[in-house]
């Protein structure tokens, strides 16, 4: 799953939380998230706050720092803080609030004075503290301590749509439905493979693994003046020649698996010749005999240049078989 980034709104009064503002926007970029807040825009007007409420509304988090002073007044005599913050009430926002707990102990320089300024900033305090995600902070120190905890909390216990690259959620959509198409085609071929192995005709009297069978195949041998070739045979049990094709079609191959499959049982059988090719009905016979075996299934698919070829893959049958032949098992007590 992506990373996903959620945009905060930083709202305040902007003159006298300035450091408190810049801890908060610090706190949530090392959180890997996004601040958003005007603070290229200190001066407040009607058209800025229609400005605003847009920023708002792309936001996932609105939070709110009161301190000791109610902020800039428009024409009706509310504090454009306090509109931002019943813009993101009225909107639905989550709203995180952290509220001076001892306005009392702000500087003079940082708090109102006239006393319908205070009047206003009490009842918005008021406002703020019923009903919502509210801290109470004392000092610079303390508010960044509370915002850390109160952000970490929001993200985990309510968490928002968030924003996500748009190359990173395509790329997860692609591999999501890659993944499907994956899970899919198992599907498909198990069933498939279930459908050849009913579908088989039964034979009487078919060899097992542990007969034997002569396979044809030429040498060659080089020289200056060209390379010359000699028929031979060499007689090997099926089973001899399965295990090594088995662990080739760990995923599926092209019928060309056989030959190899038997060069490799072929090194295991003393002054044995190492063959150049072998003869093609051997090779079919071998194929056909392990089909019939319910061993393994042919099946014609697309091949990564855009044509057709036939495929061999193991059965269930026959990864049940080289499991049992490989698997190491404890030694018999003597």
């Amino acid at each position: 799953m992506a990373a996903k980034k959620y945009q905060v709104f930083v709202s305040s009064t902007f003159r006298d939380l300035i450091d408190e503002r810049q801890d908060t926007i610090r706190n949530i970029l090392d959180l890997n998230h996004i601040p958003a807040g005007m603070e290229l825009f200190p001066a407040a007007d009607v058209e800025q706050l229609e400005y605003i409420k847009k920023v708002i509304d792309e936001c996932d988090y609105y939070l709110l720092i009161v301190g000791g002073r109610y902020g800039s007044l428009d024409a009706a005599g509310v504090s454009f803080t306090e509109r931002e913050y019943d813009y993101a009430v009225t909107t639905g926002k989550f709203v995180i609030a952290f509220v001076h707990g001892e306005p009392e102990a702000i500087s003079v320089k940082n708090s109102d004075i006239k006393p319908e300024l205070a009047t206003a900033l009490n009842a918005f305090r008021d406002k703020v503290m019923n009903g919502r995600l509210v801290r109470a902070w004392k000092d610079r120190q303390d508010l960044q301590l509370v915002v850390l905890k109160s952000l970490m909390h929001a993200f985990s216990a309510h968490p928002q749509i968030g924003w996500i690259r748009g190359d990173t959620a395509a790329n997860e959509q692609v591999l999501e439905q890659s993944n499907k198409a994956l899970q899919e085609n198992v599907e498909l071929r198990e069933q498939l493979a279930k459908l050849t192995t009913q579908q088989q005709p039964a034979f009487e009297n078919i060899a097992d693994l542990d007969d034997v069978v002569q396979i044809r195949y030429r040498t060659r041998y080089s020289s200056s003046r060209g390379g010359s070739y000699t028929d031979r045979t060499t007689t090997l049990k099926w089973r001899q020649i399965f295990l090594p094709l088995a662990a080739e079609l760990t995923t599926s191959r092209t019928d060309g698996v056989i030959f190899n499959a038997v060069k490799l049982a072929m090194k295991e059988v003393p002054d044995e010749y190492a063959p150049y090719d072998m003869n093609g009905m051997d090779s079919a016979k071998i194929k056909a005999q392990f089909i019939a075996l319910g061993l393994i299934t042919a099946f014609v698919s697309k091949t990564t240049s855009g044509g057709y070829a036939e495929f061999l893959s193991l059965t269930a049958k026959g990864r049940t078989v080289y499991m049992g032949d490989i698997v190491v098992r404890k030694a018999t007590p003597t």
